[in-house]
């Protein structure tokens, strides 16, 4: 099941990328529910080459493929707009194969795909707003237990951030992803 997007990478090692309050909330409105240049410029740096998988609703509040990554759009409804940098898939399966090679797959949202894509990562990046923030998308529930946090960063709020942050990067215990199919 497993396929090949370049070598020692497989399609179970993608990382999810996620910025979530302390309540857990990470959308408001399909957009983020504040504002933190300093993660956005990690997201950025960290991302930078690779491809992003995002759902249609993420696309469509950002509005374009990002400079200098490849963006898959995992949608049942959105025609293929024929722009550069960007793939549709129809279902989860169907992502390996779009990957260029020497990209890494980030899963970058929202919590629809979160909650399918999470059983094919073995990272998890998450960016801990350290506040409680109105919202109305959460991020899916998850088994904390079966993560192993690799590293911890508290990052004090910019001038140009809402609130402090903490960068944190979770492993997964098991080697196996237990892979969810679609819907």
């Amino acid at each position: 099941m497993a396929s090949t997007l370049d070598e020692g990478t497989t399609d179970t090692s993608w990382t999810l990328v996620v910025a979530m309050a302390n309540n857990g909330v990470i959308g408001r409105g399909n957009t983020l529910p504040w504002h933190l240049r300093s993660d956005l410029q990690r997201f950025k740096q960290m991302t930078m080459g690779h491809c992003l998988l995002m759902g249609r609703k993420t696309y469509e509040s950002i509005g374009r493929p990002l400079p200098g990554r490849q963006t898959i759009v995992l949608t049942r409804s959105m025609q293929d707009p024929e722009v550069p940098h960007l793939n549709l898939a129809r279902q989860l399966d169907d992502v390996s194969a779009l990957v260029q090679a020497g990209r890494k797959v980030m899963v970058v949202g929202g919590a629809e795909l979160y909650r399918t894509a999470l059983g094919r990562c073995q990272t998890i990046w998450l960016t801990r707003v350290l506040a409680d923030i109105q919202g109305d998308t959460v991020f899916p529930e998850l088994d904390w237990e079966a993560w192993d946090l690799q590293s911890a960063e508290e990052i004090d709020a910019g001038p140009q951030d809402d609130w402090q942050t903490r960068f944190e990067i979770w492993k997964r215990k098991s080697n196996i992803a237990r892979v969810q199919q679609d819907p």
